[in-house]
């Protein structure tokens, strides 16, 4: 399997890895591979058994493998040198590695691995182009992103003592007159990880650097997508809704959801001060509870105004957007069983699917 930059092979540690710097992001483990204790302290510690692991550097403008590019490893003092196919193989112990890659008219390449079995890894690097590097005490930074290499723009580039600037369209920023042999650099861009990495000056010439930036997961707050019915707007259901007055509301999933009740008046059961009788309602002094369809009037109390066709047990709960029921005192004075009615008995208000979808 393979590993291009910025990605993470499948073989290696599943946890949470470094970013790789200096024209890199690439990283197979942030573990710390301990060996397990001695047993016997008599007994000398065994072997690391080596594992294989095959490197190909690769031009990040063209994808074509680069030939004579030396690899170096932190704590190895072998050096590799690069084929025809751009490949390397390393045969190194379990454990975590920084690499530095040379090559004549590219940035130097410096970054980070780990290894727990035999993998392969890809990385680029970039053409330094028409750079002049003679210039002394003069560093040029340039940032990329970790894994496809795109070159940022607007990334705040800064070095201690408050030094920093914007890099341009190019991914480039530069610093002058620079003393001392190691530069702290550190890079922030938003939706990135934010980066600080020590860099080695070279005496008397421009160094060149590179850094892959790892995209950062930006955790935003949830958005609340609603479409809201005007036909329910205008009848104050959304404003009773928003300003806590409505007492029970349920749509038609929450029937659905109490188990398909087969008539619409069994439903409301389940509220406090609430009894059932057919298709007629009560409330707790025995009055009858109000119904409303889309608005209209249709039972106050023994008087049946404008029936709902079939009665309100033959409504299905996909006939249904809204329901409200109101009980006592809490009962809006827009579903009062007429004028000057002081009983508050209260009001269940049956809302249609068919009005609500029509005005959304």
């Amino acid at each position: 399997m393979k590993h291009h930059l910025g990605m993470r092979a499948g073989l290696l540690h599943r946890t949470r890895c470094r970013t790789i710097l200096l024209s890199l992001g690439a990283c197979l483990s942030a573990e710390s591979f301990l060996s397990p204790p001695v047993l016997t302290a008599q007994e000398p510690a065994p072997e690391a058994e080596a594992v294989r692991v095959t490197m190909q550097v690769r031009d990040a403008e063209s994808n074509v493998p680069l030939l004579g590019a030396l690899i170096e490893l932190t704590g190895l003092s072998s050096r590799y040198v690069t084929g025809m196919d751009g490949r390397v193989t390393l045969e190194i112990p379990a454990g975590h590695y920084t690499f530095t890659a040379h090559k004549g008219g590219y940035a130097t390449l410096r970054g980070d691995f780990g290894v727990i079995g035999a993998s392969e890894l890809t990385v680029v690097m970039h053409r330094l182009g028409d750079v002049d590097t003679s210039i002394p005490e003069r560093l040029l930074v340039r940032v990329a992103e970790f894994g496809s290499g795109r070159l940022i723009e607007g990334a705040v580039v800064s070095l201690p003592g408050g030094r920093g600037g914007l890099t341009d369209g190019s991914g480039w920023v530069e610093f002058r007159d620079l003393d001392g042999t190691v530069a702290e650099v550190t890079v922030q861009m938003i939706g990135y990880r934010k980066r600080t990495e020590p860099v080695t000056l070279h005496e008397g010439r421009t160094t060149v650097v590179e850094l892959a930036m790892s995209i950062d997961a930006v955790v935003l707050s949830p958005i609340a997508v609603e479409v809201r019915s005007g036909f329910l707007e205008r009848h104050g259901v959304y404003w009773r809704m928003d300003h806590g007055h409505a007492m029970h509301v349920f749509d038609s999933q929450d029937l659905i959801d109490r188990g398909g009740v087969p008539y619409l008046a069994e439903a409301f059961r389940r509220i406090p001060n609430l009894h059932v009788f057919g298709e007629t309602i009560f409330g707790r002094r025995g009055c009858t509870i109000a119904i409303y369809w889309d608005g209209v009037p249709q039972q106050f109390g023994d008087h049946i105004v404008r029936p709902i066709p079939g009665g309100l047990n033959h409504l299905a709960p996909e006939e249904i957007e809204l329901i409200e029921v109101y009980t006592g005192m809490r009962t809006p004075s827009r579903f009062s069983r007429w004028p000057g009615d002081l009983n508050h008995c209260g009001a269940i208000a049956v809302w249609s699917k068919r009005l609500a979808d029509r005005s959304r």
